[in-house]
C-alpha cells in the first residue's frame, strides 16, 4: 500500500517565513522604542521654568528706609534781624559754666565770647566799642567820703565776635593810669550817646587791696547795648 504525504499550501509557507523575519528585526534593533510605533524626537530639548505652585510668595523689592529728619539749627542767623535784636540776643547769651553769667563780657583782655555751642551766632558779628576815660576822686571828709568821676571821650573801634568761643582780637581797653580808669560801652549801631551812659558806678574796691589794675562788669540799659566793662588803677580806691 503506498505512503501517503501531507503537503503544506505554498503561501502559510510564506507567511510564517515573513513573521519569523520580523521578530528578529525586532530583536536586533538599537535602542528602546518610545510611544508604541513612535519614534523618539530628533530635535534640540528646550525646558521651561516651573510655574510657582500655590501658596508661593514672588520676591518683592527691598524698600529703603525713611531719610532722617533734618537737623535743627544750633545757632542764631544773625544776618537776618537788625542791631536792636542782635544786641538783645547777644546780651541774653548765657555763660558756658554758669547761666547767670554772661556770655558775652568785657575784662582786661577785652571783649570775651564764652557760651554753649548750642547757644552762639552762626558767624561773626561785627560790634562796635567805645570808650570813654573814667576820672575818679572822692568827695566827702574824713572817713565818710564816697567816690564820684566824670566821663570824657577816649576813642571808638569796631571788632568781631564769635562764632567760636574766644577773645574779639583788638578789644583789649588801654592801659590805666594813676586815678584814671577806662569804660569800655559794647554796642551795635551808631555810637554810644552820653545819655546812655551808665549814671551810676558802683565801684567795689577788691579785698584784698589790689596791686594791679583790675576789672569790673557794668551793667547797660540802652537798646543796642551788649556788655560794658570798667578797667580799674589798683588806687582807685584812694584817689
Amino acid at each position: 500500500m503506498d505512503a501517503t504525504r501531507t503537503y503544506r499550501p505554498a503561501a502559510a509557507v510564506l507567511a510564517g517565513a515573513v513573521a519569523a523575519a520580523l521578530g528578529i528585526a525586532g530583536c536586533t534593533s538599537g535602542g528602546s522604542a518610545g510611544a508604541a510605533g513612535s519614534p523618539s524626537p530628533s530635535g534640540p530639548v528646550t525646558t521651561s521654568a516651573p510655574a510657582p505652585t500655590a501658596g508661593s510668595t514672588a520676591p518683592t523689592a527691598t524698600s529703603s528706609p525713611p531719610a532722617a529728619p533734618a537737623p535743627s539749627p544750633t545757632c542764631f542767623d544773625t544776618d537776618m534781624v537788625g542791631d536792636t535784636t542782635v544786641a538783645g540776643y547777644l546780651a541774653r547769651l548765657p555763660g558756658a559754666t554758669r547761666i547767670v553769667e554772661p556770655g558775652v563780657f568785657m575784662d582786661l583782655d577785652g571783649l570775651h565770647l564764652d557760651t554753649t555751642p548750642d547757644r552762639r551766632p552762626c558767624g561773626p558779628v561785627t560790634v562796635r566799642i567805645t570808650r570813654f576815660t573814667v576820672r575818679l576822686s572822692h568827695t566827702g571828709s574824713g572817713t565818710v567820703t564816697r567816690p564820684s568821676y566824670s566821663y570824657s571821650p577816649l576813642d571808638t573801634t569796631e571788632v568781631t565776635v564769635g562764632p567760636a568761643n574766644g577773645t574779639a582780637p583788638g578789644s583789649a581797653p588801654p592801659a590805666t593810669s594813676h586815678c584814671s580808669g577806662v569804660l569800655s560801652v559794647v554796642q551795635l549801631g551808631a555810637p554810644v550817646k552820653d545819655t546812655e551812659l551808665p549814671q551810676r558806678l558802683d565801684l567795689v574796691t577788691p579785698s584784698p587791696a589790689p596791686t594791679a589794675p583790675y576789672h569790673q562788669n557794668v551793667k547797660v540799659t540802652g537798646e543796642r547795648q551788649v556788655a560794658a566793662g570798667l578797667a580799674l588803677p589798683a588806687d582807685a580806691a584812694t584817689c
